[in-house]
């Protein structure tokens, strides 16, 4: 399992980095791509199968982000109109867990949608930041959870992650920034990683979250699209919860911010 998890990594890692430093319309691809993959997984996750709706949360999140250089108004409200059609569609085909499926929606277009939105806005140096910040946490709270062990978090919906975990991962999402400052000329260190730290907690609340749709799910892995990982959402969980909150508050909190400044 570790062999597979190490290998599919080394295979899979550097496309996203190379979409990321090349840009557009690369990124744009590699997101494409991965919504088409998280549609067919979602309903196969939720539904237990697979149709054009699977699809048409796919081409919803893939319209948003080719979207925002025409018109932002309409890539941002796209993905909540259609969890609405959505929602109509299960309800009148009196499928199962039709709010949780519309969710997908939300849950697979908007944090691309985010992402990308960082990538125009913000640069590479800043969208890697918050990429890698999210990844240093997964690594970190891994190999601290692992090593450290200790008192669980939630038991009852993720028993493997402890808070040695926790503040490990913390710990090197913040060590991360700190490279990220290096490399942006930040002014100042302290605030990147401290910035880092908190994101990295934050997402926790996302891998806490898919863990607990698996889990009312009855099912171990989103798919197993990717050997020794499970599925894309498995990989993406903590991911999916961070990028909206932060192009959230750089929108309509902090719009300008000089990030490095």
């Amino acid at each position: 399992m570790l062999k597979q998890r190490i290998l599919s990594a080394f295979l899979l890692l550097p496309l996203p980095i190379l979409a990321l430093y090349f840009g557009p319309p690369w990124f744009e691809l590699v997101c494409a791509v991965s919504l088409t993959a998280m549609g067919w997984e979602w309903e196969k996750l939720v539904l237990k199968r697979f149709s054009v709706l699977g699809m048409l949360i796919a081409v919803t999140g893939i319209c948003g982000i080719f979207l925002l250089d025409i018109s932002p108004v309409v890539a941002w409200t796209l993905p909540a109109v259609m969890t609405a059609v959505l929602y109509v569609i299960v309800k009148r085909q009196g499928l199962e867990h039709q709010k949780l499926f519309a969710f997908g929606v939300l849950y697979s277009a908007y944090p691309m949608i985010s992402l990308t939105y960082m990538l125009q806005n913000y640069g590479f140096i800043s969208t890697i930041w918050l990429i890698g910040s999210v990844w240093a946490m997964d690594t970190g709270a891994y190999a601290f959870g692992k090593t450290i062990g200790g008192p669980k978090m939630c038991p009852k919906i993720s028993p493997k992650k402890t808070w040695a975990g926790l503040f490990g991962g913390m710990l090197t999402a913040a060590l991360w920034g700190a490279l990220c400052a290096k490399f942006g000329e930040a002014s100042e260190y302290g605030p990147v990683m401290i910035v880092s730290a908190v994101l990295g907690a934050v997402s926790q609340g996302g891998d806490l979250f898919e863990s607990w749709i698996k889990r009312y799910l009855n099912v171990k892995d989103s798919s197993n699209l990717i050997p020794g990982h499970g599925g894309i959402f498995d990989r993406m969980d903590a991911l999916l919860a961070v990028a909206p909150i932060v192009v959230l508050i750089l929108a309509f909190v902090c719009p300008g911010l000089d990030f490095w400044g």
